[in-house]
């Protein structure tokens, strides 16, 4: 049954979950990033102990592609992709960014270790600007760093701390219609707004309760009407506001039902079936709720994509400009 959620004429649908718990293959291990390509390819880093490699690539209708990046990466971090189609993926670990082709072929790299311009303490975060330039969140440098394709720096700005523009292990970011920046301010419990030079224009996440407040969030998007989706990795949930910060609503996981691949894997071993034959029907709505989401994307056509991070699974939402409420309840 589809999962509806109405908020300040805004409709969101529950669509479907993609994948189950692999260590190789036809599934995740702890995804922690997501991209998305035309035609509904994604891109998933798996953040976990993988033997296949730490990215997936599959069809949002949970057609697996292929892994790639074996033995490639100490700790894979954000990922993103240039307007080739070519893919980025940065390794928090190792101070460096990848380069793929679109079917996986590694392109080279570029970066080193340190707090000069151009170098990196744990990369986290990627996302290309208008004219295909790269952004990378510099995590422990508490910055943003901006680069050409093959890694020229181009520009940069923050700096640890917690006042307006200061960063503390920041993680996501996005870009916007309007070329403003959005970076997610994991150790600030909030995210902060600039333009597209680096300039301040306001921070979201509110310590008071009015129901926006964030804990450690881990990454950030933007849909087509300018809303803007941040994973709440702490609260387990993704927070939804407007442009301006104030917060409309939330989603909280609605997987209560298996992923095509979750459910092949259960359908093969009698035992599993037996043992979720028998679990209390209430139960399936905790197993359907986020747990440690950590990505976000969403496409064009306004399809949104979290990575459920220990749950081992992608949830995915559908935002309905042309949705009516009907006149009469349950």
């Amino acid at each position: 049954m589809q999962k509806t959620k109405t908020v300040a004429k805004r409709t969101w649908h529950f669509s479907h979950p993609i994948g189950r718990f692999s260590v190789s293959g036809n599934g995740f291990s702890c995804p922690t990033s997501v991209a998305i390509a035309p035609g509904g390819i994604l891109y998933v880093v798996n953040g976990g102990d993988r033997v296949g490699a730490p990215i997936s690539k599959l069809t949002i209708d949970e057609e697996f592609l292929g892994d790639f990046g074996a033995e490639e990466f100490t700790w894979q971090s954000g990922i993103a992709l240039d307007k080739d189609g070519n893919v980025y993926c940065a390794d928090a670990y190792d101070h460096f960014v990848a380069i793929y082709s679109a079917d996986g072929e590694r392109m080279g790299q570029w970066g080193e270790a340190g707090s000069k311009e151009g170098q990196f303490r744990a990369p986290a975060g990627l996302a290309f600007d208008s004219e295909d330039n790269l952004l990378v969140v510099d995590g422990l440098n508490g910055r943003v760093q901006k680069f050409t394709k093959d890694g020229q720096f181009l520009s940069g700005w923050g700096a640890p701390g917690s006042d307006d523009g200061q960063l503390s292990r920041p993680w996501g970011i996005t870009i916007d219609q309007n070329g403003d920046v959005y970076v997610a301010d994991w150790g600030n419990d909030r995210v902060q707004k600039f333009s597209p030079e680096g300039r301040f224009l306001l921070s979201f996440g509110s310590t008071i309760a009015d129901g926006g407040q964030l804990d450690h969030p881990s990454d950030v998007a933007v849909d087509s009407e300018g809303d803007v989706y941040v994973t709440d990795w702490g609260n387990n949930r993704v927070q939804i506001y407007f442009p301006d910060g104030d917060i409309i609503t939330g989603l909280y996981g609605d997987a209560r039902i298996f992923s095509k691949w979750a459910q092949e894997y259960i359908d093969a071993l009698p035992d599993y079936i037996k043992a979720y034959q028998r679990v209390d029907p209430t139960e399936w709505i905790e197993m359907g709720r986020f747990y440690r989401p950590g990505g976000i994307a969403i496409d064009d056509e306004d399809r949104i994509i979290v990575t459920d991070g220990i749950r081992c699974r992608l949830q995915v939402y559908t935002k309905d400009k042309d949705y009516l409420v009907p006149q009469f309840n349950l």
